[in-house]
Formats: C-alpha cells, structure tokens, sequence
C-alpha cells in the first residue's frame, strides 16, 4: 500500500476513536437534548458524519470506477497529503457553516445506530481507496461545497477532518447540555 494511504488511514482511525471515545458511550437522552440556540443534539451530529461518510464513500467509489474506465495512468509519487487541506481548517470552527439539507439528519437517530453506519461506510471508503493504490489518485477530482475541488485523497482526508470538527462540537454540546441540567436542578 502506498505511503500516502497508510498515512491517512493512521489519521483516519485516529478521528474515529476520539469520536467514539467522545460519543460512543453517551446517555441516549442526554445524546438527543440540543443545547440552547438552533445547534444540533449529539445524536444529530453523529447522525450528519454518518450521511455525510456515506455521501463520501459513494462518490469517491463511482469517481474511482470512472476513472479506471478511462484509463488513468499510475502514480509514482509518494509526498504526503495530510497537510493539503490545513489552509481550510476543516477542524477548526472559524465560522458556524449550516449543513446542506442532503446531509441535514431527519432526526435523532440514536448514537450507535449512526455509529453502525459510519463503521461500514469507513470500510467502504477505505476498501475502495485501498483498491485504487496503484491509480493517480490526486489527478481524480470532484468539488466539495465548500472547499472547491479535491481529489481522492483529499477526500478522504476531508472526511476524518470533518469527523474531528464534529467531535469538537459534540464535546461543547455536552458540556453546554450538562450546564443547561444543573441551572435546571432544583436546589436542595
């Protein structure tokens, strides 16, 4: 496997576990109560990574079949990749950015079940990248909303990144949620 992949896949496990670290063993009520404001529960928030890694793993498999179907040549390049979206600050929250309604969650699926769904379409994502290793995966591009073109692996740099911002997020809305709980108590 080439040195780039293993290189994001390493960073893509490691915004999985601190997003299950953060979100895997949450209360299911507490997970479903939005803090103040318009934001998203927690359990809406897992529930957006999982439509938006499934969204991901779909369109990097179809772009990478199109691409074979064309006849990309290989790779021979070995630089990394991780720093090529820095410039974005996928993780950082600079400004609050409101989901299109295709990766707006319906409502609040429960954690694991969204979970369930990140783990498979992960493996999906990384199987199709894994089975393209040998292909020019930086001259495969498609646009993202947001950060305009990008290539394969860029998006799967993107998805572990959005996870990390997302995981962020789920750690404010449970502190600001726990906060909400104790003014809420009564005083004894």
């Amino acid at each position: 496997m080439r040195k780039r992949l293993t290189e994001l896949f390493a960073y893509m496990d490691e915004t999985r576990a601190a997003l299950i670290a953060t979100a895997g063993d949450i209360n299911p009520a507490v997970a479903m109560i939005r803090p103040r404001g318009a934001c998203w529960s927690a359990a809406e928030v897992v529930a957006h990574l999982a439509i938006v890694e499934q969204i991901v793993a779909r369109m990097v498999s179809s772009a990478i079949a199109k691409a074979r179907e064309e006849g990309i040549g290989g790779d021979e390049s070995d630089d990394s990749i991780m720093s090529s979206l820095d410039r974005f600050r996928v993780t950082e929250v600079v400004k609050k950015i409101t989901a299109p309604p295709t990766t707006t969650p319906d409502d609040n699926t429960p954690v694991p079940e969204s979970l369930t769904v990140m783990t498979v379409a992960r493996a999906r994502l990384r199987d199709t990248l894994s089975a393209a290793s040998e292909l020019d995966l930086k001259s495969i591009k498609r646009p993202n909303p947001l950060l305009g073109e990008l290539d394969m692996y860029q998006w799967g740099l993107f998805v572990a990144q959005h996870e990390e911002r997302h995981r962020r997020q789920i750690e404010r809305t449970l502190s600001e949620v726990t906060e909400l709980a104790a003014e809420s108590a009564p005083m004894v």
